[in-house]
């Protein structure tokens, strides 16, 4: 037990839930906890204690009961292993069946002295949260004794690729204090078009807020109440579920609850296969920064970063032919065959591709043969997997480890297999859910599962609740609304008015505050609708007059190389689905180049994506050469010139 006393209250300390209690990821979790898969070939506890580590956390309790002599095996011989800054303590108890009972293990124990973090072993994020618990332990000592728990919760457009399909919330918050006053579970089925509140909830509040659109991190700041309330309420299993409602609609617990926004920071859950692959892009793609690839969290790691967001460590072998494209991520020492394609995946170190294998959205761990001709996409294939010459695993196929797939075998799409005793393979038969609407919010977190939400979740209907038949039912609530339409009206009133770039950009700002959407989802709009604009009958001295007009206006929500790429990618869809504009595709990203909305760099990036291939995006592959193609000459000339320029000066 840690000593207790003065110096020991100033230790900031956090509980770690290692264990996931549910089984979203068998079978890979068969022999290993979920919390030490690889997600881009890094165990997924190493981004929850780097989280932590960055927000100056001393002291760390791992709580854990199944495969705990694995996770004590790894902690010994990790970075964390002796650490100092956090020091990682392992907590095991076989008694745990939820968060809840984690939590009345950790009370009783008294491991917590004061205000702690608390968070699960599948977080990934690159959050600070020093300002979350500051603001915490600041409104406890200043305007609200009974604060028990700051909720870091994250703004997210409804379609963001890291929320999780399933398990999605709404929560009520106090617009000026930032008090949750009502949270309830609203996963897509059975839909939820109205929410009822109690009056008494809003006492005297002026301004709330309703969010549908807030990433739920599981990043809690509690204070040191929060353990042993839950030994007073034995039946509380759930952290949202049970605390939270009970801290919300209870009367004599006398407790209060707010939440903490984060903007631009990245914060979620790896809590299912489809947010396994979510996260795994925007680590690849670099939402994440500082924590990517090339700066290796294991020790050995020798993974460099190219052009585009391509991550190899050393010894990796390419046949010539072998074609590697965007976002991918390639372990030491392994090997590719010829003609194989990789695109939007993760290998582990020591495999070995085949040839003529197409690999697509997927993930293959260490020690995995895959044969020639096989053909992979969205799916996770475990370690010391081998795989048959023409095999193909389908979307949402999951193949557990040490187990050889016969040539020609087709794992069938969202089909789960593992290994027998006779090194056979078997299928793992899908859970029956007693209610149809759990499992089909189950398979909405499956690899490949829609990535769309339900529209009738846009439209909320806020009733009200009181055992007072009189009171006033006219209360004003601020709508969500339709933040597209909103941008797209702002956008026309601006185009007809010939508003200046200033006034354009700062009601799109107010509309992004109001909507909580982000600088993605403005660009999403403003640059199809200025292209939109552009007459292409009247090309290209339309192109020029609008563009010179209205193109800066992308640069007030584009601010980096991730961003001027998403630019690309949405000019690229804009004409490939508008054919007329292909023609002049080279004259559209010259001026967006010369008004410096697009930079070389970016140019050449999202050049080296494009497939050559038939069909309307090779067609604007063949538009954009030109000028790609004066790019590079330009860059080829500037090179000489600087060379010649130092031989001169020597």
């Amino acid at each position: 037990m840690a000593p207790k006393g003065g110096e020991q209250e100033n230790v900031l300390q956090a509980v770690l839930i290692a264990d996931s209690f549910n089984e979203r990821f068998q079978p890979l979790t068969h022999s290993r906890p979920r919390c030490l898969l690889p997600l881009v070939n890094v165990p997924l506890i190493e981004y929850t204690l780097e989280c932590l580590a960055i927000s100056g956390v001393q002291e760390v309790f791992i709580v854990c009961k199944a495969k705990s002599e694995e996770i004590k095996k790894y902690i010994g011989s990790s970075r964390w292993h002796n650490s100092t800054q956090p020091r990682v303590r392992i907590v095991v108890s076989q008694e745990l069946q939820s968060i809840g009972d984690a939590l009345r293990e950790v009370d009783a124990k008294g491991l917590i002295h004061s205000d702690f973090i608390l968070v699960n072993g599948d977080t990934v994020a690159n959050v600070d949260l020093t300002r979350a618990l500051e603001a915490h332990r600041e409104r406890r000592e200043k305007t609200d004794r009974n604060a028990i728990i700051t909720m870091v919760l994250k703004n997210a457009s409804i379609d963001h690729r890291s929320r999780a399909r399933g398990e999605e919330s709404i929560f009520i918050i106090d617009s000026n204090t930032q008090e949750c006053i009502h949270w309830e579970a609203s996963p897509p089925y059975p839909s939820k078009p109205k929410i009822a509140l109690d009056v008494e909830r809003i006492g005297k509040r002026t301004e709330f807020s309703v969010h549908s659109d807030l990433i739920d991190c599981q990043i809690d700041i509690c204070s040191v109440d929060v353990p042993p309330l839950f030994t007073e309420n034995f039946d509380w299993q759930d952290l949202r579920a049970d605390f939270l409602k009970g801290i919300l609609e209870s009367e004599l617990l006398g407790k209060t609850v707010y939440c903490h926004l984060l903007d631009a920071e990245y914060a979620t859950r790896v809590v299912t296969p489809r947010m396994y692959d979510a996260v795994s892009k925007d680590v690849l793609s670099r939402w994440v920064y500082p924590i990517v690839p090339e700066n290796n969290m294991l020790a050995g790691g020798t993974y460099k970063y190219s052009r585009p967001s391509i991550y190899k460590e050393q010894d990796v072998k390419l046949d010539i032919s072998t074609n590697i494209h965007e976002r991918t991520a390639i372990g030491r020492s392994t090997t590719f065959g010829a003609n194989t394609l990789v695109r939007n995946s993760v290998i582990g170190a020591n495999c070995t591709i085949g040839a003529n294998v197409t690999i697509e959205n997927a993930y293959i761990w260490d020690n995995t043969v895959v044969g020639d001709g096989c053909r992979l996409e969205r799916c996770i294939v475990g370690y010391d997997v081998t795989l048959g010459e023409g095999c193909r695993v389908e979307m949402g196929g999951i193949v557990e480890g040490k187990v050889v797939i016969e040539a020609g075998t087709v794992i069938e799409a969202d089909k789960r297999v593992f290994g027998d005793e006779d090194n056979g393979i078997a299928y793992l038969e899908e859970d029956e859910e007693d209610d149809e609407d759990v499992a089909r919010n189950i398979r909405l977190g499956w690899i490949g599962a829609p990535t769309s939400h339900d529209p009738a979740a846009d439209d909320i209907d806020l009733s009200y609740n009181s055992d007072d038949s009189d009171s006033d039912s006219d209360d004003d609530v601020e709508e969500t609304g339709d933040w597209k339409s909103e941008a797209h009206a702002t956008l026309s009133r601006a185009f007809t008015e010939s508003h200046s770039i200033d006034i354009a950009a700062l009601e799109l700002n107010t509309l992004k505050m109001a909507m909580n959407i982000s600088f993605a989802d403005l660009r999403s709009v403003v640059v199809p609708a200025i292209l939109s604009q552009v007459d292409s009958k009247q090309m290209p001295g339309s192109a020029k007059k609008v563009l010179g007009r209205w193109g800066r206006l992308v640069n007030k929500f584009s601010f980096s190389g991730e961003d001027q790429a998403e630019c690309l990618e949405i000019i690229e869809d804009f004409v490939a689905e508008n054919p007329a504009y292909i023609p002049h595709t080279s004259n559209l990203l010259h001026i967006f180049y010369e008004l410096e909305v697009l930079s070389e760099d970016a140019v050449l990036a999202w050049w080296g994506t494009l497939a050559k291939k038939d069909g309307l995006r090779g067609r604007v592959r063949d538009s954009a050469k030109a000028f790609v193609t004066w790019l590079q000459e330009a860059e080829e000339e500037e090179s000489e010139e600087e060379e010649s320029e130092s031989e001169e000066e020597e």
